[in-house]
């Protein structure tokens, strides 16, 4: 580019001051942790998984039956399709990791407290969107388990009235039959590029709120240099789960092709769906369900103004205690239902959503409100 085209250029599309602003010559706090880097690395893998599917989205079959051939037919007839397949589910784990690890470290830091309300409800909402779109993704695999899953939804939802039972018929179009999986397809593409607005309403949030640090260095060369080695950590742990485990936590009889006539033994879902199972089983019926997820998620939406800490408190060691245990009660919660249904998990499965509850409607009051600034 000759010099006098740049400034004709720039003076029309600053990518260059742009670039300087937001990455070169951007100052940050200097004692960042490495964890910081997580929304980077939820972005990144957000756009391979955009990318990857639109791969995968040229040799699926989005018809009853035949998409689970056309899937038979990418791991096997296509070239390199098991590895663009196993990237595909890879990165669906990681995303779903990255995000339930970001939450509990904004819970256990106290990132939530005011003036982060707005991002941390914009955390959930991302939460909810990629738990929607990993759901469709899963029924669009039409294997044993998925296919009776789509089944039990779509009934579910038919059974409901007014609003929601609108919601649900404009969605899913009815029970399911001819075209529920085109249509869940579409959802699927449409919904993932949602979360990139979402994504970008958080990052200039949090940039909104964010406290000016006293010692400041640049982003780059320093932390873009301390990204790489976030990156470099991320891309190997990747790559062992695509070669070694690629669908990690997935139901084993979901790769199996589905029988109308036959329901499988246990039909559970994808680790990373396993708690909202779990909820939706607080209460009989579909609207029982709905009413159980939408309680969840409606303590966690609460959380800015369920804790009683006073202004600039920093968490107590009581606090991270108590988050530290309901992350492990959360895990425990996923692992009995991954286990089944039986009478002790039915007892544990109770007892594990009654902490769940108890945790942020009364021992988060109590405890933060003991904390001194």
């Amino acid at each position: 580019m000759s010099d006098q085209t740049k400034p004709w250029l720039e003076s029309r599309l600053p990518l260059a001051a742009s670039f300087r602003a937001h990455v070169s010559e951007r100052q940050i706090a200097h004692d960042r942790p490495y964890l910081a880097a997580l929304g980077t690395l939820i972005l990144g893998t957000l756009i391979f998984l955009v990318l990857s599917g639109f791969v995968l989205s040229l040799y699926y079959v989005a018809v009853e039956g035949d998409a689970y051939n056309s899937i038979q037919v990418i791991m096997r007839g296509v070239n390199d399709g098991w590895l663009i397949r196993g990237f595909h589910a890879t990165g669906n784990t990681m995303l779903f990791g990255l995000v339930y690890l970001a939450i509990f470290r904004a819970l256990i830091t106290g990132s939530y407290r005011m003036p982060g309300e707005l991002v941390w409800m914009l955390k959930l909402i991302f939460l909810l969107l990629i738990l929607l779109i990993g759901y469709l993704g899963y029924a669009l695999e039409d294997g044993a388990i998925s296919y009776w899953s789509l089944h039990e939804v779509t009934l579910a939802g038919a059974q409901l009235s007014s609003f929601p039972g609108n919601i649900s018929n404009w969605f899913f179009g009815g029970p399911a039959g001819p075209g529920t999986l085109a249509r869940l397809a579409v959802m699927h593409g449409l919904l993932a590029f949602l979360a990139f607005g979402v994504l970008a309403l958080h990052y200039y949030a949090k940039r909104a709120v964010a406290v000016a640090p006293k010692k400041t260095i640049s982003l780059h060369p320093y932390y873009t240099s301390h990204h790489f080695v976030a990156v470099s950590v991320f891309v190997l742990l990747f790559a062992v789960l695509v070669f070694y485990a690629p669908h990690l936590g997935e139901n084993p009889l979901n790769a199996v092709a589905a029988n109308p006539l036959v329901v499988p033994t246990v039909v559970t879902p994808p680790w990373y769906l396993l708690p909202v199972s779990a909820f939706s089983t607080m209460f009989p019926g579909a609207k029982g369900g709905i009413i159980g997820v939408i309680a969840a998620f409606a303590v966690l939406f609460a959380v800015p103004w369920l804790d009683r800490s006073p202004k600039n408190a920093s968490p107590s060691l009581l606090y991270k205690f108590l988050v530290l245990v309901m992350g492990l009660d959360v895990f425990a919660l996923g692992c009995t239902t991954a286990d089944g249904p039986s009478l002790m998990n039915s007892i544990l499965t109770t007892i594990f959503i009654g902490w769940y509850f108890l945790h942020f409607l009364v021992l988060t009051p109590l405890a933060t409100a003991r904390e001194s600034k």
